[in-house]
């Protein structure tokens, strides 16, 4: 190969590589099975968490794990949801409560709770430090979702 054809094909190479390396902040991509460890109480109520877990991103110095899940049921302040593994398989029926002004991962896009309705794909949010669900890596305590029922323990 000649080295015009060498330097050419460096070229093509170099902005996928940059345009990764923006995505990710120039940290290499964390595994969920390498970089996140689940707490022992998280996983003696949600054993097959690891299953759920889509990616890992930092937040100000916290690893946060993302869930996908899938609405069942929308009643005043609370929904109930249907988390997902890789293969949109059930791992766990949870049911959280979410004040009136929050805003949430649905579909893809920040909506308001009061638009969610059955069906949704929605998105949700664990730092790796403490047991709780979030609507966004990195959400203030008040962007928290109470935890109100789960089926784990039956699963």
């Amino acid at each position: 190969m000649s080295k015009g054809a060498k330097f050419a094909a460096i070229a093509l190479l170099v902005p996928p590589l940059t345009s990764l390396a923006d995505e990710t902040g120039g940290q290499p991509k964390l595994s969920c099975i390498k970089d996140f460890t689940f707490s022992q109480e998280f996983l003696a109520r949600h054993p097959r968490a690891g299953a759920a877990c889509r990616e890992v991103a930092m937040r100000d110095g916290m690893k946060w794990v993302r869930f996908e899940a899938k609405v069942t049921k929308v009643e005043n302040q609370q929904l109930t949801a249907n988390f997902l593994d890789n293969y949109n398989n059930t791992v766990a029926t949870v049911t959280l409560k979410a004040s009136p002004d929050a805003r949430l991962q649905v579909n893809g896009r920040q909506i308001p709770y009061s638009e969610l309705k059955d069906g949704d794909r929605l998105t949700v949010w664990m730092p790796e430090a403490k047991v709780g669900y979030y609507a966004e890596p990195g959400a203030m305590k008040d962007e928290r979702l109470s935890l109100v029922s789960d089926d784990s323990a039956q699963r």
